[in-house]
Parts: structure tokens; C-alpha cells; sequence
């Protein structure tokens, strides 16, 4: 059995564990609102097709939603089947209405949407340091929640030490795993989350293992030494370069053009030799 059916197996014991005894009707749409705090952020994606399966085979699962002060209805897990169902102009959906507090229905959204698998890394990140956060889940509960080890946990919200925009430059380029986001941050730490990220765009990290070695490479070694110059008219003079190794690179950085242009000579002629 693969870890995906595992994990997806655990995920619906646990939710299917969870006390769900509600009251089964329909009711109108109108009535029903989706929750303000949602785990998945893409909240019409693959709306269209629901709602075509909807309309072939019916609704096959009732929408779980808890009852508001004003009567109205606030949508627990099934968002996507609301809005498929607006979209084929329903007037109303068969609801199972649970008596829940807001940590419990937040808690039961992110399951039913892992159970789903609708959670992209980013979210699953997000919504889990929620619980944590605002809903004062210990991070043994949170693994014993979703049958996780505590280490599992740990190194998800480690992720949280990235920056808003650092996330949005791992978003950018692809990098759309729980275990490379967790080697992202290592590599922030160390000050090369601009050149982890270059190495996965240009292919050079590929897998986890790549960048585990990517991380475990020396950070850069910065060696000032001097360099002589000699004119006709002049007494030599001393000029400061910097060496530097990153990975499989090396860089030179000189004070100025004319001595970058003689380096560049003198390392071409030597290269030959290698």
C-alpha cells in the first residue's frame, strides 16, 4: 500500500472518528455562507466540474455547516459542493447541521480537506499553524490529530520562519512540496534562499536529496588577499580582491575593470591546463 493511500486512510478513520451526529436537512442556499476562515484558498477551483457531476449523479454527500445566532448556516466542510450547487441554480442542499464551536469546525475543515487532498503545502502550512496559534493546539496534539509524529509537525511549522514573500518567491517558481519548502527554510537560515531557489528553477536541485546537499555545502568562504600591479611609470601597487565558493561556483570580485580583464587572461590560459 503506498504512503498515499495510507495517509489518506488514517485521515478518513480519524475524521469518520469524529462525533458528527447532526440533524440531516435541506436548506435554502440563501441561508448558507461560506466560513470566513478557510483552509483551502482557491475556493472555486474545480467548481465547474463538481457541478457537472452534480448534475449527472446528484449530491452524494451532504454539506456539513453549524447554525449562526441570526439563523443563517456557516459551512464546516463542502464549500466547493455549495458553490457548484449555486452555480447549477439550486434552491436549496440537503445539510447535516452540526453543534460545533469555532475550534472544532476549523479543526474538522482542515482534516476533511487534507482527507481530500485539496490542500496545497502553503495551505496545509497556514491552517495548521492556525490551530496552533489561535486555537492553542500543543504540537502533540496537532500530531495526534491527524496521526502525524511530532517531528512530521515540527518540521511543517518550521515553515512558518519564511516570510510572506519569501513563500511567494518558493510559490513562483514551483516549489510545491512539503519536504523542499522545510529545505528552503534551512537554506534561508544560512543566507542562500536566493540561490537555493536559482538552483531548483535552473534544475540543479531537483530532489529532497539535492537539496540536502545544497545545504550541507560550505557556506561562502570569502578570502581577501592582494593582488601586485605593475606599470611602466607607477611603483607597484597592492589591489584587494575577493574569492569566493558557492557550491560548484567560484567568484571573483575585483575593485576594478582592467584588473578583472587581466584575471580573466591569466585564468583562461591556466584553465587550459586542467
Amino acid at each position: 500500500m503506498s504512503s498515499k493511500t495510507k495517509r489518506l486512510g488514517s485521515l478518513v478513520d480519524i475524521f469518520q472518528s469524529e462525533k458528527l451526529e447532526g440533524t440531516i436537512k435541506k436548506i435554502k442556499l440563501s441561508k448558507i455562507f461560506p466560513s470566513e476562515v478557510q483552509p483551502r484558498k482557491e475556493r472555486l477551483k474545480g467548481v465547474e466540474e463538481l457541478a457537472k457531476s452534480l448534475q449527472e449523479v446528484g449530491l452524494l454527500q451532504p454539506i456539513l455547516v453549524t447554525k449562526e445566532a441570526d439563523d443563517s448556516f456557516k459551512i464546516i466542510a463542502g464549500e466547493r459542493r455549495y458553490h457548484a450547487a449555486r452555480m447549477l441554480d439550486w434552491q436549496e442542499i440537503e445539510c447535516k447541521i452540526l453543534d460545533k464551536d469555532e475550534k472544532e469546525t476549523y479543526k474538522l475543515a482542515v482534516i476533511e480537506n487534507l482527507q481530500r487532498e485539496n490542500l496545497s503545502p502553503y495551505e496545509e502550512v497556514e491552517a495548521i499553524g492556525l490551530l496552533k496559534e489561535k486555537f492553542q493546539y500543543s504540537d502533540s496534539e496537532l500530531a495526534s490529530i491527524f496521526g502525524k509524529s511530532r517531528n512530521y509537525m515540527n518540521e511543517l511549522l518550521s515553515i512558518q520562519a519564511l516570510s510572506e514573500a519569501e513563500l511567494e518567491k518558493c510559490k513562483k517558481i514551483g516549489v510545491d512540496s512539503k519536504n523542499l519548502l522545510v529545505q528552503a527554510v534551512q537554506a534561508s537560515k544560512k543566507g542562500n534562499l536566493d540561490r537555493f531557489l536559482e538552483s531548483v528553477e535552473n534544475g540543479e536541485v531537483k530532489t529532497v536529496r539535492d537539496a540536502k546537499e545544497f545545504n550541507r555545502e560550505k557556506p561562502i568562504e570569502v578570502v581577501e588577499t592582494k593582488v601586485k600591479q605593475t606599470t611602466l611609470k607607477q611603483e607597484p601597487e597592492q589591489e584587494k580582491f575577493h574569492l569566493a565558493r558557492v557550491g560548484r561556483e567560484i567568484i571573483l570580485t575585483f575593485e576594478d575593470l582592467s584588473t578583472a580583464d587581466r584575471a580573466v587572461l591569466i585564468l583562461q590560459k591556466a584553465l587550459q591546463n586542467l
